[in-house]
């Protein structure tokens, strides 16, 4: 009992014991910190924006790799996707397909469990505009079968299910979209215009959790209002499903399914559907999860591509490697500094134990006040950011997701902190200073550095360069400059085509009558599989090939560039045709011009290839030929192309929409295709701004912390430039000996960059069909700016530090 009484008397005293050691800790680390107070600032600043990029990054790649996989069985749901093209590095996987697809795997495959088909708006990123009361709304409309609310489990809230049986004109909507357009009335019964058509609200149903794929304010039934041809023409095959495609084909498989063996039966089966004249043949089908597609499918319609987002966040865990980095590296160099105090405080009685929790205590405080300034920097960031990303979530939610990822970084910190004080720590300190080499530690560290600065700037300037190209390029295939389309109904294209003639910015109006569409955006072309043509090689079975209508005058306004042989005239015969690069190719053709297929047309020409639709890899163009033939089919509506005035576009573009009021047009749509053309670049203008800035602030820590190991190289040498001076030498001599020794330095650390950085953007190049070089100048101009920055950073430092007098400098 006495025993007990005494520990609980004694309990106070080590408490106070304890409170007291952290206090007079704390005050050790605040003086220490502020000893090199412009290193500690640089650092904390360092680490804030690393903290703070890394945890925006890690948000984004989670919400990207989140997409659908809140449905039940989202394991076992996938897309279907048909292979394009013909030959191996000119292919890919399209995800548009035949309405009827989904019923017929479903029918064919036993493994199915069940399918659906999804229309989903094309050319408006699945957004659209419905008409309520006459006044548009922006929406997302899907048009759906009846088995997709089986396989998504959407629930009916009120109503009835007609919205899913074909040709009922009845449609449901979501209740979040009823309030916004009807606000608390009922909107079962009310009437809505969709593509042209009244629609009554049935019901009113749940949404798709967010984030998805497939989200929509409204569902309509799949009807043949949806199968009809580019410019309006109805087909009227009783086959006409097969020969359109506009569906997304989703499957859900059996939870026992073999998925390897599933997926070669379906590879290798094959559909061939005649409609009319002509046969339309589905085979190499492939599925991909509906999970993964946000982030590895290349069609996905966004802002950015999943890609770059993967490269922003390197480029931000860049950051908070660099800001760790310069931060353990300090802290190394402080220890060697420290070396005889540490030595002291041993001779006097203090522990490992102590000094490791002194030293633990000096190091977290800079990664708390840190973690503390990048919540400052979230609370300015994360709307602009969120903006970007499209994430949907509150702002404590961003903290706490936010601080979750820091402390994890933290906790690595920490073990990174054992590693140190295991190595670096006063163990024995004079052993430690003859096993590492203090100038041969401090010279990797600057090579790091310069390293990840010289290969970020390299990187950026070859993507902006990148970029450049693709908007000033002429090898396109066509021109899209000053130049654009607008769709009328047919029976009054003339009357518009001449009052556009009438306006002083227009050069050029073509009216097309009906038979063609615009290159920029390309709204459709016919797909035929060539199974004849001449010196047909024994390996290759059959051609796929895209029918594109022309007439010379069309030709003229595109430009189209050719290779070999002539252009079509009026003179011509429908037999003789255009064709692309890749259509040479696929048939195996080194002599195309002359040659014969399909028993029906003759080469006349080949022109190159026409990137009209993207100047991705993956979205190669489709082997194409070019003929004069007379469209089939009964076209409403017709495409007026027209050239103007260079920097007129702004005054022209709203005198169009006046004349477009006239409801006898019954158009809306103005297209300029410089404008649609950067819409294939939106996701590389928007990935270079915040690569460039994230770069940028990743080549500012680096910079960062060159100058703090500058100004602990000059503290560590101020001995050696006070007996340099002593023996003779003059500023300029110490200043030159430095700069030489940082130049060195940065030759070795521009030779590693350009090396890593020649070899990572030759292989983000190859996601270009047109790539531009890497000259020469590039690699002079970043080691020229570096070397001046070096010279300025590391001269000034060194200058301080050589005017010093020396005596003073040797007594200290």
């Amino acid at each position: 009992m006495q025993n007990n009484s005494q520990k609980y008397k004694s309990f106070p005293v080590c408490k106070r014991f304890f409170v007291g050691t952290f206090y007079h800790f704390i005050k050790i680390a605040i003086r220490n910190l502020l000893r090199y107070k412009n290193n500690t600032l640089i650092n904390v600043i360092g680490l804030a924006v690393g903290f703070s990029c890394f945890a925006m990054s890690m948000l984004w790649i989670r919400y990207e790799m989140s997409f659908d996989n809140f449905h039940k069985n989202a394991k076992q749901i996938f897309v279907v996707y048909e292979l394009k093209g013909a030959l191996s590095n000119h292919t890919y996987y399209n995800r548009v397909t035949s309405v009827p697809l989904a019923a017929y795997l479903k029918e064919t495959f036993p493994e199915i469990a069940n399918s659906t088909a999804i229309v989903v708006p094309r050319f408006t990123s699945g957004i659209t505009v419905v008409l309520v009361g006459g006044v548009e709304f922006p929406a997302k409309v899907i048009e759906v079968d009846s088995y997709f609310t089986q396989m998504f489990d959407v629930k009916i809230l009120e109503g009835s299910r007609d919205f899913l049986v074909q040709g009922s004109q009845k449609i449901a909507i979501t209740r979040n979209k009823s309030l916004q357009l009807f606000g608390n009335e009922d909107p079962i019964g009310k009437s809505v215009v969709y593509k042209g058509v009244f629609f009554t609200i049935c019901a009113i149903i749940s949404e798709m959790p967010k984030p998805s794929n497939y989200p929509y304010d409204f569902l309509a039934p799949i009807d043949d209002f949806s199968i009809i041809g580019p410019l309006g023409e109805i087909i009227s095959d009783a086959n006409q499903g097969w020969g359109i495609a506009n569906a997304n084909t989703i499957i859900e498989l059996y939870t026992e399914t073999d998925l390897e063996a599933f997926e070669k039966k379906l590879y290798e089966h094959e559909i061939i559907k005649t409609i009319g004249n002509r046969s339309v043949t589905i085979n190499k089908l492939i599925i991909k999860p509906i999970t993964k597609i946000n982030y590895t499918a290349p069609d996905v319609a966004r802002d950015i591509q999943f890609k770059f987002i993967l490269i922003f966040a390197l480029s931000c865990w860049l950051v908070v490697i660099c800001a760790l980095f310069n931060y353990f590296i300090f802290f190394v160099n402080h220890l060697h500094i420290r070396q005889k105090e540490l030595a002291l405080r041993i001779t006097y009685g203090a522990t490992r134990r102590s000094l490791f929790a002194m030293l633990l205590i000096e190091f977290m405080l800079v990664l708390l006040i840190a973690v503390a300034f990048s919540c400052v920097l979230i609370q300015f960031f994360h709307k602009p950011f969120m903006a970007l990303s499209h994430i949907q979530m509150d702002l404590s939610a961003i903290y706490l997701k936010s601080l979750t990822y820091m402390v994890g970084v933290v906790i690595i910190s920490l073990l990174k902190f054992l590693i140190i004080f295991l190595v670096f720590g006063p163990v024995s300190p004079r052993k430690t200073i003859h096993k590492i080499s203090r100038s041969m530690f401090r010279k990797i560290s600057i090579v790091v550095q310069i390293v990840i600065s010289t290969g970020l700037t390299f990187c950026v300037v070859i993507i902006l360069k990148q970029i450049y190209f693709l908007n000033h390029s002429n090898e396109l295939g066509f021109s899209f400059n000053n130049q654009g389309s607008v769709s009328v109904s047919r029976n009054n294209g003339v009357a518009f085509a001449n009052q556009l003639k009438q306006m002083p910015e227009i050069i050029e109006v073509i009216d097309t009558e009906g038979k063609m569409t615009s290159l920029l955006p390309m709204l459709g072309g016919i797909s035929f599989t060539v199974r004849s043509w001449d010196d047909k090689p024994s390996d290759i079975e059959s051609v796929s090939l895209t029918r594109v209508y022309v007439t010379p005058e069309y030709i003229s306004f595109y430009d189209f560039r050719l290779i070999a042989g002539e252009m079509l005239t009026n003179a011509d015969s429908e037999s003789m045709v255009l064709i692309n690069e890749d259509a040479a190719r696929a048939f195996g053709w080194y002599d195309p011009v002359g040659k014969e297929f399909m028993d029906r047309y003759t080469v006349k020409g080949v022109i190159k290839n026409i990137y009209n639709r993207s100047i991705l890899a993956v979205q190669p163009p489709l082997p194409s030929f070019f003929t004069q033939e007379t469209r089939s089919g009964n076209n409403l509506r017709t495409v007026i192309l027209f050239k103007y005035h260079k920097n007129t576009w702004k005054t022209l573009k709203p005198k169009i929409e006046l004349l477009l009021e006239n409801d006898d047009y019954n158009s809306k749509a103005i297209y300029n295709d410089e404008e649609l053309f950067e819409k294939f670049l939106k996701s590389e203008s928007a990935f270079i701004k915040i690569f460039s800035f994230v770069s940028a602030l990743c080549i500012l820590v680096c910079l960062f912390g060159f100058v703090s190991f500058v100004m602990l190289a000059c503290k560590e040498r101020r001995k050696e430039i006070a007996i340099r001076k002593i023996n003779g030498a003059t500023v300029g001599n110490i200043i030159v000996i430095f700069a030489k020794e940082f130049i060195i330095l940065l030759s070795i650390g521009a030779a590693i960059a350009f090396t890593a950085g020649y070899f990572i953007m030759q292989r983000w190049l190859e996601n270009y069909v047109i790539r531009t070089n890497i000259p020469a100048w590039i690699y002079l101009s970043i080691i020229f700016v570096f070397a001046f920055v070096i010279v300025i950073f590391a001269g000034w430092h060194v200058y301080k530090s050589s005017v010093e007098n020396p005596a003073e400098v040797i007594k200290k």
